[in-house]
C-alpha cells in the first residue's frame, strides 16, 4: 500500500503532459479498446435509432443521375415537404449503373444489380429514376408495376407517360418541373414503381411532388 501511495503521490507531481505520456505508456491498448467498444456501441445505437424511423418513400438512380441539389430536392426537401417529422426519413441510393447489354456484368454492375435485388426483396423499394432503354431490361426482368394499377386515368392523363403493349411502365420526366429545375444525365428520363412498393399513397404523394409545377 505504502508503495501505491508513493507511486500515485509521483504521478500527482507530473504535469499535465507528462501524465498524459504515463497513462498512454501504460494503458494505451486497454484506451485503444475502450474506445473501440464505445465507438461500436454509438454506432450500433445509431442504428438502430435510424431503422426505427419510418420510411416514408426508398428510391434509386440506376444509369441515370442528377446534381447534389436534385439528390437534396428527392431527399431532404421531400421529407420536409412532408412535414419534417424526426421519427420519418427518406431513403435515396444515388447514381449506380448497370450495363444491361454487357456480354458479362462487371463487378461494378453486379454490385449495383445486388442492390436492387436485394432492396426488392426486402420489399424496402418503392422506386426506380432510371432511362427508356433501361426500362425495357427491367421489365423483361419483371420489376415494373403497370402504373394503371396505382394512379387514376384522370393523373395519368396530365403526365406523360411511357406505354408497353398497353401497359402503362413509367412516366417521363423530360418536361417535369424537376427536371428543368434539376439536370437530368440521362436522354429519355423515367421514373417507374416497383411492383411491391409497400405503401401506395406515399408513392401516389412522392410523384405528385416529383412531377408537380413549380
Amino acid at each position: 500500500m505504502e508503495r501505491i501511495r508513493e507511486e500515485w503521490e509521483a504521478f500527482k507531481a507530473l504535469s499535465f503532459r507528462k501524465k498524459l505520456e504515463h497513462i498512454w505508456l501504460y494503458y494505451k491498448w486497454g484506451i485503444i479498446v475502450a474506445v473501440a467498444v464505445v465507438c461500436i456501441l454509438i454506432s450500433i445505437a445509431g442504428t438502430v435509432k435510424e431503422n426505427n424511423r419510418q420510411t416514408l418513400i426508398s428510391g434509386i438512380f440506376i444509369n441515370n443521375s442528377t446534381s447534389s441539389q436534385g439528390y437534396t430536392h428527392l431527399k431532404e426537401g421531400y421529407w420536409e415537404y412532408c412535414g419534417g417529422n424526426p421519427e420519418q426519413k427518406v431513403e435515396l441510393i444515388t447514381g449506380r449503373y448497370i450495363d444491361f447489354d454487357a456480354e458479362t456484368l462487371s463487378q461494378e454492375d453486379a454490385a449495383a444489380f445486388m442492390i436492387v435485388a436485394s432492396m426488392i426483396a426486402a420489399e424496402s423499394l418503392d422506386y426506380i429514376i432510371t432511362d427508356e432503354a433501361s426500362l425495357d431490361d427491367f421489365e423483361e426482368q419483371e420489376v415494373v408495376l403497370d402504373l394503371r394499377e396505382l394512379l387514376p386515368e384522370e393523373t395519368l392523363a396530365r403526365w406523360d407517360t411511357v406505354e408497353r403493349g398497353g401497359a402503362v411502365l413509367a412516366l417521363r420526366l423530360e418536361n417535369t418541373a424537376f427536371a428543368r429545375e434539376y439536370s437530368l444525365s440521362a436522354e429519355n428520363s423515367c421514373i417507374l414503381v416497383v411492383p411491391n412498393a409497400q405503401n401506395k399513397e406515399n408513392i401516389l404523394q412522392f410523384l405528385d411532388y416529383l412531377m408537380e409545377e413549380p
